[in-house]
C-alpha cells in the first residue's frame, strides 16, 4: 500500500499532456477517445523492420516525420524484432532493439524512456479505448531516476483503473543489453484464450524537444494457423504434366492474411513449383511471388516429371506474411496534435500444399477423353455433312426426273 501511495504522487508521462509533464497515474500513451482456458505455445518471432519510427518536436506547430536516429538513445527505442511465447500463465516477450540501452546514457540524456504493450482481448473496437482493453507499461523518468511499471484496464476513452503498480526494486532491468523484457501476467487480464497485442517504445530527450515513437503491428495470440487452398480440391496432376493454378493463403484469424512472398521447399521429390512464372526469367527454379494476399490467389506453376512416384504429396511452403497497418491517430495526442503512426511486421509461417500424382492416360482413356470433348462437335458436323449430301442427291434426282429421258438421235 505504501508503494502504491507513493506512486500516486509521482509524475508519469502522458502523451496527451506532454507539455505539462505533471499528470499522476496516467500511462505515457493516452488514448483519445467470459474468460476461457488460456493457451500455451512455443517461441514465435516477428520482424518489425528497423529505423521506421517517427519523430516529433514540441514546437508551436508540431509535425511528425521519419526519425533521423541521430540521437544517442534513438536506436535504443528502435524495435527490430519481437520474440514471444506463453505457458498459459504468462506471455513472455523480448523486444530486440537497435542498440544497447546504456544506463549512463539514458540517465544523462532521457527525460522519459517507455516500453509498453496494448492488449485487445475481444477484437471489438467499441470496447475499452478504441478497442484496447488493457495496457502495460514500464518507464523510466528523470524526475525519480527510477523504473516503474503499471497495468491499467480501460472501459471507455475516458475511464481506466490501475490494476498493478510496481516500484524500481521489483522490475528486472538487464543493463547494457540490446533487448528489453516485457512479461505479462495473463491472470491480471482474465486469462483470455484469444487476444492480440501491440508493442511500443517512446524516448523523450531531457534537453531538447525531440520525441521518438516506434510501434509494432498487431500480433495475434495464440499464433494463427495458416493453410493453402486450391481449386479444384483435391489438386490432381498426371505424370509428365505441367499446370498453372491459383493458390489462396487462409488463416483461422479474423483478418485475412497478406502474404508478401512464398518460398517453396527445395528439391521436393523432383516436383518443381514456380511462382509468378510469367515474371520469372527461369521457370525451372523456385521464384518468389512479388505480391499476393489472402483475397487474391497467388499464381503457381507445378511441373510433375514423368518419373515422379504416384501418390499424394504434402509440400511445405513458407509464406512471408505482412502485418502492416496504420495506427489510428485517435490513440496518440502529442503536443495537441493527432499522429498517425505507420506500423509494420513480417513473419514467416509454414503452410502445406497438397496434391496427388496419377498415371498418364492410356490410349483408350485418351480416345475417351477426345470423344468426350469433341464427339458432340464431330457428330454435329457429320450430321450436317450427311444432311447436305442427302439434299444434294435428292435435288439431283428430282431435276433429272423432271427433265425426262434423254433425247435419242433419230439419225443415228
Amino acid at each position: 500500500m505504501q508503494a502504491i501511495s507513493k506512486l500516486k504522487h509521482t509524475t508519469i508521462f502522458s502523451l496527451i499532456l506532454i507539455s505539462l509533464l505533471a499528470i499522476n497515474n496516467l500511462p505515457y500513451f493516452w488514448f483519445v477517445g467470459v474468460s476461457a482456458q488460456p493457451s500455451s505455445f512455443l517461441r514465435q518471432e516477428i520482424n518489425v523492420g528497423s529505423r521506421n519510427g517517427i519523430q516529433v518536436n514540441s514546437t508551436t506547430n508540431p509535425q511528425s516525420e521519419a526519425a533521423d536516429y541521430k540521437g544517442k538513445l534513438d536506436n535504443s527505442s528502435d524495435i527490430q524484432r519481437v520474440t514471444y511465447y506463453s505457458d498459459g500463465k504468462t506471455l513472455n516477450t523480448t523486444l530486440w532493439l537497435g542498440a544497447i540501452l546504456n544506463q549512463t546514457t539514458f540517465m544523462e540524456e532521457a527525460r522519459y524512456i517507455v516500453y509498453g504493450i496494448f492488449i485487445d482481448v475481444d477484437n471489438n473496437p467499441a470496447t475499452g479505448k478504441f478497442g484496447v482493453d488493457y495496457q502495460k507499461e514500464i518507464q523510466w523518468n528523470s524526475t525519480r531516476k527510477a523504473w516503474n511499471s503499471f497495468l491499467a484496464e480501460y472501459s471507455s476513452p475516458n475511464h481506466f483503473r490501475t490494476l498493478e503498480s510496481q516500484e524500481n526494486d521489483t522490475i528486472v532491468f538487464e543493463k547494457n543489453q540490446k533487448y528489453f523484457l516485457l512479461p505479462l501476467n495473463l491472470e491480471s487480464i482474465t486469462f483470455p484464450s484469444k487476444y492480440r497485442v501491440l508493442y511500443y517504445t517512446v524516448v523523450t530527450y531531457n534537453n531538447s524537444s525531440k520525441t521518438i515513437i516506434d510501434l509494432t503491428g498487431w500480433i495475434d495470440i495464440p499464433p494463427a494457423v495458416y493453410t493453402l487452398s486450391t481449386l479444384p480440391t483435391p489438386l490432381v496432376i498426371r505424370q509428365g504434366e505441367k499446370t498453372d493454378i491459383g493458390v489462396q493463403l487462409k488463416s483461422n484469424s479474423d483478418i485475412p492474411p497478406k502474404a508478401v512472398s512464398f518460398v517453396p521447399s527445395e528439391n521436393y521429390s523432383n516436383i518443381k513449383i514456380t511462382f509468378n512464372p510469367q515474371e520469372s526469367t527461369n521457370e525451372t527454379s523456385s521464384s518468389v511471388s512479388s505480391s499476393s494476399s489472402g483475397i487474391t490467389p497467388a499464381p503457381f506453376r507445378i511441373e510433375v516429371p514423368n518419373e515422379a512416384p504416384i501418390g499424394q504429396y504434402t509440400i511445405p511452403i513458407l509464406a512471408n506474411i505482412s502485418t502492416g497497418s496504420l495506427f489510428p491517430s485517435d490513440f496518440i495526442n502529442l503536443f495537441n496534435s493527432n499522429l498517425s503512426v505507420p506500423t509494420q511486421g513480417y513473419f514467416t509461417k509454414q503452410a502445406n500444399l497438397t496434391l496427388a500424382v496419377i498415371k498418364p492416360p492410356s490410349i483408350s482413356e485418351q480416345v475417351k477423353d477426345f470423344w468426350s470433348v469433341y464427339g458432340a462437335l464431330i457428330s454435329l458436323l457429320g450430321a450436317g455433312f450427311a444432311g447436305a449430301l442427302s439434299t444434294y442427291i435428292f435435288d439431283y434426282l428430282k431435276n433429272r426426273k423432271k427433265a425426262g429421258p434423254p433425247i435419242s438421235d433419230k439419225n443415228a
